[in-house]
């Protein structure tokens, strides 16, 4: 059974006219176009090195900024226990101080006339 001759056929490149391309004639032909393509890779690889690197940076700083975050929140809530009113008494008895019996009152200063 024959197979009918397509045009687009004709048109495909023989693969020994390909291999004679590929070859020796074919790698120094375009070996400006080889060396610009492994340049473009080495800047590729290397601004991918960088960015992970900038990555690794952010995230570490992220993790500072969180435990500085934690150990704020933590003085501050120590803070805000120490100063409560009963906190405070109880500070000031073991330093020999005591609750004052009568409320405080307002030294009032006659205005002088000028």
């Amino acid at each position: 059974m024959n197979l009918p001759e397509l045009p687009l056929l004709k048109k495909l490149p023989n693969w020994r006219t390909m291999l004679h391309e590929a070859g020796h004639k074919g790698i120094v032909h375009n070996l400006p176009f080889i060396l610009y393509c492994s340049a473009l890779a080495l800047i590729y690889i290397t601004m991918n090195h960088y960015a992970e690197n900038a990555i690794r940076n952010i995230n570490a700083t992220a993790r500072e900024l969180k435990e500085d975050r934690w150990r704020y929140i933590d003085e501050k809530s120590q803070f805000m226990f120490i100063t409560k009113e009963s906190q405070l008494e109880t500070g000031a008895l073991k330093i020999g101080l005591e609750k004052a019996i009568l409320p405080p009152y307002k030294i009032q200063i006659p205005s002088t006339p000028q």
